[in-house]
């Protein structure tokens, strides 16, 4: 009785095994596939609109101000600062940051805004090109006080770069989203 057991026991695993290899098997143009997703999403967070935007308009929307940066080490920027914004009941920061033009934001701006969110955020002034409000892009999200970034993703919409809170870059995108509908819908 222990022999078929044992047997039925190796069968259900073999057959376990093979289920999750053949699942989880290479498939030519897989990791191409993966690179052409990560690389539209990133793209679609660019939004050329026939708008120039300025912090009144956040405010416009709901937001509120908060404090404003030096630009002086932001080529191109001509204002940048903290907004604040309640999203589905959760107080949200932002930091924004105004261009003269949509191709100016991103042409400008994009490389600073990579560095000010995401998962691999310069935290420290000296590991930051754009060193403004640098302690601000920080927040503690884990239990052994590890700073993390604050912002878990950007977005270029017209000639504004903002960051959004998140702890990655689902929520950061979500509350990103949030604000692009509602300055669509002003």
């Amino acid at each position: 009785m222990k022999v078929t057991f044992i047997s039925t026991g190796m069968i259900a695993i073999v057959v376990l095994a093979s289920i999750l290899l053949i699942g989880c098997g290479s498939n030519d143009g897989a990791i191409g596939e993966t690179v052409e997703v990560v690389e539209s999403a990133t793209e679609s967070r660019v939004l050329d609109r026939e708008v120039i935007l300025t912090p009144d308009d956040l405010v416009a929307v709901g937001l509120k101000a908060g404090k404003d940066y030096d630009v002086e080490d932001l080529p191109g920027g001509l204002s940048a600062g903290l907004h604040f914004w309640r999203v589905d009941d959760v107080a949200v920061t932002y930091e924004t940051r105004f261009y003269e033009s949509h191709e100016d934001a991103v042409s400008l701006g994009t490389k600073f805004a990579e560095e000010g969110s995401g998962e691999n955020a310069a935290l420290d002034a000296e590991d930051a090109v754009f060193k403004e409000g640098v302690r601000d892009r920080r927040t503690v999200f884990d239990f052994r006080g590890t700073p993390r970034p604050r912002y878990g993703a950007y977005a270029i919409y017209g000639n504004m770069i903002v960051l959004c809170e998140g702890k990655d870059d689902a929520e950061g995108w979500d509350r990103c989203s949030a604000l692009i509908e509602a300055l669509e819908n002003r």
